[in-house]
């Protein structure tokens, strides 16, 4: 069960529950009541209650605002957000061409690095996209990246290179911790993806009330099956 939890300025002691539907997700719905100069001590004790009404109607994931600043409170009572980072590493290949296309450098004369700890499915994926559309591909993993490298040629018949050689790609695609060589440097991976100024969006006729953050949600559509995050369109800041 996803949560939803919502600061409001209605009235009342208690947090309204309710049980809806969110672009097809099946979800539970807090909304708490902070009215006008509440103390910020009563604040945060309101919001712990929302956060047991969501956890006893079975939530264990939750939708907020994305400048929600009471998530120990959430933590405490079993809470915890959305996971982004699938999500994330999926875009990688659509990232880089959005990259290219912002910056007006033909994937043709593009140089792209894909960087990890291992060499991960959505890497694969990323290295699979990429390899035909730009002129150099690097792929670093320590002791994989040649293997993968090998199989790519074999499969798109691509020059594909190997390990950190040294090259400074336009963009750096990086999967996990480690030393990125990029203009534009794209770090997948963690609580907190930084997508260099990129943002993927839904459509506006789709966008739910409430000012939900956009990033998980869209990941939660992701995860049901529900998105292709190759067709996701991304805007730039």
């Amino acid at each position: 069960m996803i949560g939803v939890l919502e600061l409001t300025e209605g009235k009342g002691r208690r947090p309204a529950v309710a049980q809806e539907w969110l672009l097809g997700l099946r979800c539970v719905r807090a909304a708490v009541p902070i009215p006008a100069r509440m103390g910020e001590g009563r604040v945060r004790r309101r919001v712990e209650k929302g956060a047991r009404a969501l956890e006893l109607a079975g939530a264990r994931r939750v939708l907020t605002r994305p400048d929600f600043p009471y998530w120990e409170e959430l933590r405490k009572n079993g809470l915890r957000p959305v996971e982004v980072e699938g999500f994330c590493q999926a875009l990688a290949a659509s990232l880089a061409l959005a990259e290219l296309g912002r910056r007006q450098i033909p994937p043709t004369r593009a140089a792209v690095t894909l960087s990890g700890p291992r060499v991960s499915r959505a890497l694969l994926r990323a290295a699979e996209v990429l390899c035909p559309q730009v002129r150099c591909l690097t792929v670093d993993v320590p002791g994989e990246g040649e293997r993968v490298a090998s199989w790519l040629w074999k499969e798109y018949g691509a020059a594909v290179f190997s390990g950190g050689d040294g090259r400074r790609a336009h963009v750096a695609l990086c999967f996990g911790p480690g030393e990125a060589r990029g203009e534009t440097v794209f770090s997948l991976y963690g609580p907190a993806p930084d997508l260099a100024g990129f943002a993927p969006v839904l459509p506006e006729e789709a966008r739910p009330a409430g000012g939900l953050d956009g990033l998980p949600l869209l990941s939660l559509l992701w995860e049901a099956g529900w998105l292709d995050a190759e067709k996701i369109q991304l805007s730039s800041t």
